[in-house]
């Protein structure tokens, strides 16, 4: 029994280690989603959303009617002289209970706009995290197609350090053997060093760009972290839109513009607020309690419950606050109001410019990163031939070995341009697929 229970904690260690290695890689949505969870910025957007939440009940509490209870006890001492002019002590008791009610009947739509304030308010907080979450995925965007970028680059040399490799061990056995001289061993050996010391700058720029994801997302160690790579035919993308199409459909998406368009409703608002302050204010009020009173020098007074049911009372009231003189306050409120709306105005221009030279600027990166990289294919392929011929010449002697690596040399960078323009041109058309359509 105990071996078959030792048995199955292994398989089922064995399942959950699996699962684990299963989930180490991540694609790019996890990464953003996960990033967007964990990020302190989009955190206390939340937070700040939950506040404005909690406005806009108080707003509309305010409604309501408000009632109040309330009590005293107080006590009178020392003498007084009543209408006669006699003077006698006049210590007394006295104790008042009731509930006290007041509404506001009308006030110009004060309460109305301020709910309709509260609302908008709210939906600006929400803008404001669809921002921070929009920035966090820009962000991931960048530094996934970066680490995918420098693990093809960093498979290129560690093949070219395949090769210069066996091209060392070539010019050993062939030196031994007295077919080539002592400096064609040490310049294969020194050209193995050189691609050597690239491959360990490459797997640095691995980590590094790791290292930048794994910050975004709060990990705790970049070292277990990897992404899925994406295939080849992903990597291709086809504008949908025309440029000034582009530009208005990534305006209408744009949480910043949603937010300056909010911020002004809210402001107009705000303006029916302030002048409301100009018009009459009515508010109902009722009242209902009784009192008690003891006379401590006179005899013979009623009882505290007979008292305060005989002296029970109600009383209604209607009261009209009527604005004479605010000192300007009105005044001074509305100006800066209107202060803000031209604000508003020139901040709405400012970010439509700035997202208008955005999608320009991706559409023009667009276009010359294809360019770039078909020219960087083509080159790429005469640097192959030519490395190809320059192999087999140097095979046949009629070739040194250091135009064998120059060839070589010539063939990885234009590799690694040709994979540069690639993710270039795949990281701009993402960002425009991204601003216009806010999907990937």
């Amino acid at each position: 029994m105990g071996r078959i229970i030792a048995w199955v904690v292994i398989v089922l260690g064995h399942f959950f280690s699996l699962k684990v290695q299963a989930q180490e890689k991540w694609n790019l949505q996890q990464c953003i989603v996960f990033a967007q969870e964990n990020n302190l910025e989009i955190q206390n957007s939340k937070v700040n959303n939950d506040v404005k939440h909690v406005e806009l009940r108080i707003a509309k509490n305010e409604r309501l009617l408000e009632v109040k209870g309330f009590t005293n006890l107080y006590s009178k001492f020392g003498q007084g002289q009543d209408v006669f002019g006699n003077t006698r002590r006049n210590d007394n008791l006295n104790s008042e209970v009731g509930i006290d009610a007041n509404v506001t009947i009308y006030n110009h739509g004060k309460l109305a706009n301020e709910i309709k304030k509260s609302t908008l308010l709210v939906s600006v907080s929400e803008e404001e995290m669809a921002l921070f979450k929009r920035n966090i995925a820009i962000k991931a965007i960048e530094y996934y197609l970066a680490i995918q970028l420098s693990k093809e680059i960093a498979r290129s040399i560690d093949s070219a350090v395949f090769y210069a490799n066996l091209q060392y061990e070539k010019a050993v056995k062939t030196t031994e053997a007295g077919s080539t001289a002592l400096t064609v061993q040490y310049e294969a050996q020194a050209n193995l060093a050189r691609e050597r010391q690239k491959l360990k700058q490459a797997k640095l720029d691995v980590d590094r760009a790791k290292l930048a994801m794994v910050q975004l997302m709060q990990l705790e160690d970049y070292n277990n972290f990897d992404i899925v790579e994406e295939r080849q035919e992903a990597l291709h993308a086809h504008l949908t839109y025309t440029l000034p199409e582009a530009i208005e459909q990534a305006a209408s998406n744009h949480p910043e513009l949603k937010k300056l368009s909010l911020l002004r409703s809210a402001a107009e608002v705000e303006h029916n607020i302030i002048k409301s302050d100009l018009y009459p204010v009515v508010r109902g009020s009722a009242l209902f309690g009784s009192l008690y009173f003891n006379s401590l020098v006179t005899a013979g007074d009623r009882g505290f419950f007979p008292q305060m049911r005989d002296n029970f009372s109600q009383q209604v009231a209607i009261s009209l606050s009527i604005p004479i003189f605010s000192k300007g306050r009105v005044k001074n409120a509305v100006a800066k109001n209107k202060l803000y709306l031209q604000q508003n105005d020139i901040q709405t221009k400012q970010q439509y410019l700035a997202i208008k030279q955005d999608i320009e600027k991706f559409y023009f990166d667009y276009w010359g990163y294809q360019d770039q990289h078909e020219a960087a294919q083509d080159m790429l392929e005469s640097a192959r031939i030519a490395l190809a011929f320059t192999s087999k010449s140097y095979d046949a002697g009629k070739s040194s070995i250091y135009d064998l690596n120059s060839s070589r040399s010539n063939m990885l960078k234009a590799e690694s341009e040709m994979l540069q323009a690639k993710y270039n041109c795949l990281f701009v058309s993402k960002m425009i697929k991204f601003f216009i359509e806010e999907t990937l």
